[in-house]
């Protein structure tokens, strides 16, 4: 019997064909290490970050992988010398390393759940898990393109401590970003356009940029905007829509110290409060605000298990960290809000590269039985499933190839 196995609903069908048919017919662990590599191959595209990952094969449960770049050499029209040999050019090359890791994490049961059937709870949490696995793969990406970006803010603010509410995306900024990515001898993706992923908020904007505006009645292309709220391609760009578009509060400064903007509107005629600045946009709203330092005091900490915002139990469990989310509840002043930025990746070619993944060497759903650990499951209590990829890493061959455009939607700070 073959089925695809990357939704809930083919789940639930070859668990009741399993079950009615005798458990004989399929292996548990063989059909959830299908699952977790059916849906990493199949549903790849749907991330976004990932999907812009150029493959590099990498030997399996490798730690490294260096890739290297020939220097160009350069013509020159300097004639030679009768009898006079020139002298020899010489071959340099760059060096790049990517880290790879492994990633991995399971879930216990307790002897309730039969492994010997493929148990629907089983089945759950092994889509579950092979969700989470390319989510994994996708904030990597993510991480990866955030480190290594060249900076552009918004309305060429000269850092990001200088953005304001109404820092929105525009056109205009694109524009310059395409011409400086050109300067650098940059070139395209295989489409021939450099990609944008962007956010719902940054299309609500664009939408309404006159650029945008002038393009869709000169050459009467609405039909795309109004019919799908999707951007048509403009200026060399092509936009793709994510909900996981990143957003950050804080950022960092020369000190070594992070920090963010407090901020509230008021009357551009108001009475500016003692410690706060004034500014004022283009279009006369006017806010008082302040950059205040993250400490201990505003830092929100979390550890151990993150609780389920539906069930109120404890659900993923998360290394410790610190969040300098510092607009966490209580952590600003009364009336005032924290100003949120989101970050716009633009992307050219050797952007992001990622180790290979091909095999089940490298991505592969674990079943543990009862009684499997010995003497730690004495009276066969505790089974587990989980999952595992091997030889995971990302990196940029061309560093000045991404490019994150950090700006302030319109919409996002409402």
């Amino acid at each position: 019997m073959a089925m695809a196995l990357n939704s809930t609903t083919d789940i639930n069908a070859v668990v009741g064909f399993v079950n009615n048919h005798g458990a004989g017919m399929i292996a548990p662990e063989i059909f959830y290490s299908k699952q977790l590599l059916d849906t990493i191959r199949l549903d790849a595209d749907q991330y976004t970050y990932y999907r812009y990952a150029d493959e590099m094969p990498i030997q399996e449960k490798a730690d490294k992988l260096v890739i290297r770049r020939w220097a160009p050499l350069q013509a020159h029209t300097v004639p030679l010398v009768e009898g006079v040999p020139p002298k020899s050019d010489k071959g340099s090359v760059e060096k790049y390393e990517i880290q790879a890791d492994q990633y991995g994490r399971y879930m216990e049961f307790t002897d309730k759940v039969d492994f010997k059937m493929v148990d629907p709870v089983v089945a759950h949490y092994s889509q579950e898990y092979s969700i989470v696995a390319i989510e994994t793969l996708d904030l990597l990406a993510k991480e990866t393109l955030l480190t290594v970006s060249q900076k552009f803010f918004a309305g060429m603010a000269a850092n990001q401590g200088a953005l304001r509410p109404w820092a929105k995306p525009t056109i205009a900024d694109l524009r310059l970003i395409s011409l400086s990515l050109k300067r650098s001898l940059v070139k395209p993706r295989t489409s021939g356009k450099f990609p944008v992923i962007v956010s719902p908020e940054f299309v609500y904007d664009m939408l309404d940029d006159e650029y945008v505006q002038n393009y869709m009645k000169i050459n009467q292309t609405t039909e795309q905007v109004y019919d799908n709220g999707t951007l048509i391609p403009l200026f060399g760009f092509e936009f793709f829509e994510v909900m996981t578009c990143p957003t950050t509060a804080t950022y960092r400064k020369a000190d070594g110290k992070y920090y963010f903007i407090e901020y509230k509107e008021i009357a551009e005629a108001a009475t500016v409060t003692a410690g706060y600045t004034k500014d004022v946009s283009p279009d006369g709203a006017a806010i008082e605000f302040k950059e205040v330092e993250v400490t201990a005091a505003n830092a929100l900490v979390a550890a151990g298990y993150v609780k389920d915002t539906r069930t109120g139990f404890d659900a993923s469990y998360i290394p410790e960290h610190t969040d300098y989310d510092a607009g966490a509840e209580n952590k600003v002043a009364a009336g005032y809000s924290v100003l949120k930025v989101q970050h716009t990746m633009i992307l050219g070619k050797d952007a992001l590269v990622r180790t290979g993944m091909a095999g089940e060497g490298n991505a592969k759903m674990y079943v543990k039985p009862l009684g499997s650990t010995g003497v730690l499951d004495p009276i066969d209590q505790r089974q587990s499933i989980g999952f595992k990829i091997n030889s995971v890493g990302f990196g940029s061959v061309r560093t000045e190839a991404v490019v994150d455009y950090i700006n302030v939607p319109t919409q996002l700070n409402v």
